[in-house]
């Protein structure tokens, strides 16, 4: 019986249904072995699945437990066979490792999770770029391979200058201070006074790399002060500080009373001599001062008025001296007339302040925005005089700074002409009002309600001619003669022997009727009889 048994064992190893007698496919990892020929691969015939073929395959893990190090030796998993955790035939998804790694004591491994590794999910650690062995680099499951190493997880932020143990310096809980080091017993520059206050980075400065950055811990000098200070004084009082200065405080200066200021790139002169060392030096000696600018300690009276086309504000010293009260100014006329608006004819003669006058903040104004006339004079013509011909406030138009009677202006320009009598005519005969201003001066119109003669001359017709211009038949030429008039487009054509008679003979005075000399020149009606005897 037995005998056929094993026939019969042997013919379904040879046969395509041995699928039939598997509990189930192998693992993703495992599934090279899948199938009846392999079983041997893992399992030995008549026994359980031994460790030593597991440890055949998994040579890293095997290496360790001969090590006797991780997990694996661990007290959790002594006398467990492999199985006992690591069970198969579940299917390809079946996650043979199935750690639950929340609950995971990673004590158990060797390497005790501590403050801040504590915080870190397992797989930020575990993954093939820290794994250092190079067969499982490509396992993406494997917790295997790393080292215990700061730097087989971490960058070298130091670049080989330091030594590869960083706990010498660092602890666990943050990189970002070196609680394990002492500076006095670990460096060759002994820390005292205000150098226990500076904080590393002001030393070790940041530097980089191959685009990495680093702090500069070895190789830096510092056998004098200036290896790692700036000379304020540009080695005008030697290189050896301690001569003036502690380090205890560099706001204190030795021999303060006996100080040669003049040896300092700021002689003191003028008003500047006597004056309290404190009232410059507010923040202690050991601050470098600006001095090149009057403004680099004085605030700017003209609060930037003096601001120059390239954006700089012009120097307190350019107009002022040291040796005089501040109120005198250096600018002279010859400065004035580089200036955007130089000086003409009457303005050369003006006191400074009769322009120059206190602003709102009491404060002397001598950047303008508006530089028209009007702005400093007033418009005596305002509402009387139309803004086309002063355009920008400007009376220059008309007026000149020579001499402000002195005036020059094309009448053509606007929409009268001046013409025969009408150019010897003075300008205040037309644009003079019985007005006066709150000043009492006489006000003169130049901006007229309408270009009708009559607004001048008087209506020596008596209205007859009111839907007419003057112009119509006369010119402006001396005895405003009657060129333009033409009697053909009257109502009473001139004809046959009309075309002769004088004017005189038709168009009389009308004396019968007012006092003066009004000649009649609308007859009504213009009979024959009207003019002639009846026969």
């Amino acid at each position: 019986m037995r005998k056929y048994l094993i026939i019969l064992i042997l013919v379904l190893c040879f046969t395509k249904v041995e699928g039939q007698f598997s509990p189930g496919d192998l693992s993703e990892a495992h599934k090279e072995l899948e199938g009846l020929k392999n079983c041997t691969q893992c399992h030995s015939v008549g026994s359980k699945i031994q460790e030593s073929k597991c440890l055949s395959c998994h040579k890293e893990l095997n290496q360790r437990i001969k090590q006797k190090k991780g997990f694996h030796v661990s007290s959790q998993m002594k006398g467990k066979s492999c199985i006992t955790c690591h069970s198969e035939h579940h299917g390809r998804k079946f996650d043979a490792i199935h750690l639950d790694e929340k609950k995971f004591d990673h004590k158990l491994t060797g390497y005790n999770l501590e403050e801040a590794h504590a915080k870190v999910s397992c797989r930020e650690c575990h993954k093939a770029k820290n794994v250092q062995i190079a067969s499982l680099k490509a396992n993406k499951k494997t917790f295997l391979g790393l080292s215990t190493q700061c730097l087989s997880c971490h960058d070298d932020y130091h670049q080989k200058t330091l030594s590869a143990n960083c706990l010498e310096c660092h602890s666990m809980s943050t990189f970002k201070t070196a609680p394990n080091f002492n500076h006095n017993k670990q460096s060759k520059f002994k820390l005292n006074g205000a150098h226990v206050k500076v904080s590393c980075v002001d030393c070790h400065k940041i530097t980089q790399r191959e685009n990495k950055k680093f702090q500069i811990f070895r190789g830096i000098a510092f056998s004098k002060c200036v290896d790692c200070h700036k000379d304020p004084h540009e080695n005008k009082f030697g290189l050896d500080c301690k001569k003036c200065h502690s380090e205890q405080t560099w706001k204190s200066l030795k021999n303060q009373e006996t100080f040669d200021h003049n040896q300092t790139g700021y002689p003191l002169e003028g008003k500047h001599i006597g004056v309290d060392c404190k009232k410059c030096h507010t923040q202690g000696f050991a601050k470098n001062i600006p001095f090149a600018r009057c403004n680099d300690c004085h605030k700017d009276y003209h609060e930037g008025e003096f601001k120059q086309a390239n954006g700089v504000v012009r120097d307190c010293k350019d107009c002022h001296d040291l040796n005089q009260n501040f109120t005198f100014s250096g600018y002279d006329f010859n400065e004035h007339q580089k200036s955007s608006y130089p000086l003409t004819g009457s303005h050369e003669a003006v006191s400074c302040i009769s322009c120059h006058r206190p602003n709102s903040n009491n404060k002397l104004q001598f950047k303008f925005q508006d530089k028209s006339c009007v702005s400093c004079h007033k418009d005596i013509h305002k509402n009387y005089l139309d803004t086309s011909f002063y355009r920008d406030n400007s009376c220059s138009n008309c007026h000149n700074t020579d001499q402000w009677s002195d005036i020059k202006f094309d009448h053509n320009t606007t929409n009268f002409k001046l013409e025969g009598e009408h150019q010897s005519v003075s300008c205040r005969k037309c644009h003079f009002s019985e007005e006066k201003d709150a000043s009492e001066n006489w006000i003169q119109k130049f901006k007229l309600p309408n270009l009708d003669c009559v607004q001048c001359h008087e209506d020596i017709h008596m209205g007859q001619f009111q839907e007419n211009n003057c112009l119509d038949c006369h010119s402006t030429n001396k005895g405003w003669p009657v060129p333009n008039f033409n009697h053909q487009k009257t109502k009473f054509p001139l004809e046959g022997k009309h075309k002769d008679v004088d004017c005189n003979s038709c168009h009389k005075p009308m004396s019968q009727y007012l006092p003066d000399k009004i000649v009649l020149y609308k007859i009504k009606p213009f009979e024959c009889i009207d003019c002639h005897k009846a026969n």
